[in-house]
Parts: structure tokens; sequence; C-alpha cells
């Protein structure tokens, strides 16, 4: 496996590309990749940013604990599917997994998302009610609109402000169970199911608080969640799982662990993907085994991703990296699309996530390669049949309070 790119920005980009190269040289310089004279001061001026934003969080909690600001309840249940760490554990996956089981379950599920990065502006912003998608990629964000695509059936809603997003859903999209995405920051919202997401392969970051590190929050509020879902435990070394549960087991010896992998499922073609006629031309995994593929995406653990390509048994990988949530541009398609020719691969392989983001410019026009969307899928493993009890039991609870 090589990294033969990183974040290339065009010259005179916007301010949305400076920040990513300012993001690209933070998370470098906090993980040991930007040696220099001035790496140790700046680094000594995070962890006092770091110390700040601490205490911070602990005064805002301990102002929750005793009732000084209280949390408000929504007229039904609220799972919270969150994270103390910044970048990728597989959330948005999850959070499609999660919905589909409960949607199944016979119950209207909408999804309250932040919207980050999202074109669009207001309180209330309606991406999906299950049955008709009204934003695009650009103006909700890719997490929502991928979580829109991916679930029919399931509503999708972003604003900053879940509280008013949350009394939208319970009124206007009548919602039995909400799904609070990237919600175990967000105190100011009652829940009744805190489920934290572990990454199995980057766990809990750098140990340090943002912005000398990682962690959202002091690892001691992991007393807070009621279930800790591991996330691609099949890729992580039987001594980062023995870490794992250690350090779990030292702050919070309640809560349920549940472990999880992301199995591939099938390729699509691009052009496919983009028309949303998944399941009639897929191609299969076996395709590319043996051949020397290309990957690129924008993620938050783009090596997991690149990993998983790897044990569908190609030949090589070669990896192209932009920072979480990039947006790509036409000349940076055109860049890749080059370096794939350039390296004789036989194919372009990217995420779903990713996909939503390419111009269509790019998907339909005249590729000399095919670009493949790996599709993924979530299966809870160990613990699965406790998690299902834990949610059918909250459920149960809400039920038996609206009769």
């Amino acid at each position: 496996k090589r990294v033969i790119g990183t974040n290339k920005l065009n010259k005179g980009g916007t301010s949305m590309r400076q920040r990513e190269e300012i993001q690209l040289y933070l998370y470098r310089l906090i993980h040991g990749e930007e040696p220099g004279i001035l790496t140790d001061f700046l680094l000594g001026v995070l962890h006092i940013f770091s110390v700040i934003y601490g205490w911070a969080v602990l005064c805002k909690l301990a102002l929750y604990k005793y009732g000084i600001l209280t949390q408000h309840k929504l007229a039904c249940h609220v799972i919270s599917l969150g994270n103390i760490t910044v970048g990728g554990t597989g959330k948005t996956p999850t959070a499609q997994r999660l919905a589909t089981i409960i949607r199944d379950m016979g119950y209207r599920v909408v999804i309250l998302n932040r919207g980050y990065r999202a074109g669009w502006r207001g309180q209330i912003g309606l991406v999906s009610d299950g049955e008709k998608i009204y934003m695009s990629a650009a103006e909700a964000g890719d997490e929502a609109y991928l979580l829109a695509k991916s679930l029919p059936k399931v509503s999708v809603v972003i604003g900053s402000n879940r509280i008013i997003t949350g009394e939208y859903a319970v009124n206007e999209l009548k919602a039995d169970v909400i799904i609070l995405d990237d919600g175990f920051q967000h105190w100011q919202l009652a829940r009744d199911l805190d489920i934290v997401l572990i990454d199995s392969l980057n766990m809990f970051g750098n140990q340090f608080m943002l912005p000398r590190g990682t962690l959202r929050e002091p690892l001691s509020n992991l007393s807070r969640a009621q279930i800790f879902l591991l996330t691609k435990i099949d890729q992580s070394s039987l001594e980062a799982r023995e870490m794992i549960y250690s350090t779990l087991n030292q702050y919070n010896k309640k809560a349920l662990v549940v472990e999880s992998i992301h199995k591939p499922r099938c390729f699509v073609e691009i052009e496919e993907w983009y028309k949303g006629t998944i399941g009639r031309k897929n191609v299969p995994l076996e395709s590319v085994h043996g051949h020397k593929v290309l990957a690129f995406s924008a993620i938050g653990n783009p090596s997991s991703f690149e990993q998983t390509i790897l044990d569908l048994g190609v030949s090589d990988v070669c990896g192209v990296r932009y920072v979480d949530h990039h947006d790509y541009t036409m000349a940076e398609m055109q860049y890749i699309m080059q370096k794939a020719v350039d390296e004789k691969v036989y194919a372009l392989v990217t995420t779903e996530k990713d996909a939503v983001k390419i111009p269509a410019e790019f998907i339909h026009s005249d590729r000399p390669l095919p670009l493949y969307v790996l599709s993924i899928a979530v299966f809870f493993t160990e613990g699965y049949e406790d998690l299902m009890g834990l949610i059918k039991k909250v459920e149960n609870k809400q039920d038996d309070a609206e009769n």
C-alpha cells in the first residue's frame, strides 16, 4: 500500500480550501509529523488551550449535573450516537444500520444531523422526509445527504439546534424515534440511550484534549455512556482490543460493550450509484482480485478504508488522501484520474461518503478507467442480542407511556 498523493489545493483557492490546509497542518502537528524548531513551542501553546477547553467542558457538564441548566425532553424516544474523539469512527454507516433496524421494527425514524459544512443556512433543514430528497450534497453536507440517499422511509433533518429540529421531527414528521447523530456532546437534549462509538484502529487518539489532541472531552466522561460500540473490530489487533476494554472498564463498568465490523458488500460504478440504481448493476468484489487499484478518500480514517480494499485480495493499493469532508473539484478529479492512469491501475475506488461530493460533470464524462464506489454494511457481532434487548426495552417503555 502506498500513499501517492495528499491534499492538493488549487492556487487562489477559497477560504474553505485554506481552512483545510490549516486542519491538515494541525493534524500533522499534533501527531508529530511536522518536525521543526517551532513544533515544541506550538504544541505547548496548543496544550494550554486544551487545558482551558477541558475545564470549560467540565464546567458546562457541572451546570447540567446540578440542575442550573436543564435538558429538553422530546415527546418521543431519543437515541444519541456519538464519540469522544474527532475523526472517523464509522458513525455514518453505523447510523444507517441502526436506523434501518429500528425502522424495520415498525417505528417512524428521524435522524437529526447538524449539517457539518452544509451550504444551507437556517434553523430547520429538511433533507429528506423518507420519500423525497429535498437537498443536494452541497446544501445538506456529505453525511446528511448520504443518510438521506441510503435510507428510504427514514427522514433526515439538519440544524445546529437539536431542540428546534427535534420538535420539528416530532410535530411535523411524527417521529417515534429520533437518532441524534453526533450527539454525545449535545447535552441540551435529553436522550434515552447514549451510544458511544470507539474506533478499534484509532481508539482514543493521542490522549490529549482539543486542540492539542483529538479528544472532545476527558476520558472520565465515558461514564455517561450506556453502550459502547467498538467499530472495525475485525481489523484491530488483540493488544488494541485489550487496551480498549481495559480503558472502558476503568471509567465505566456498567455500560454494555458491543462489537461491530464493516463488511464490504459490492462495488457500484459511480454513474450507476449516482442514479441510485444500486442492486441492478453491482460489480462483484472479486473483480479487483489480483489487480492494482487507486483508492481516494476524504474521511477521518483513510488507512482503514485502504486496508479494507487490500483485504479484498488486490495486488496493491495506491492511496490519495484529502482532509475529512473535502469537496472535490473537477480539476482535482482530473488529477486523481491522471494519477491512476500513470500508475496503470485497474480501477479507482472511493467511499460512499466521497461519492456524494464528486462533480456530476466528472461522473458523466468519458473516463479512461472505471470508478467504483465501495458499498459497506455494518454488522453488530459480540453483544448484538443485548443491544437489541436494550433498544426494545426503551421502545416498550415509550409505548407504555403513550398508552
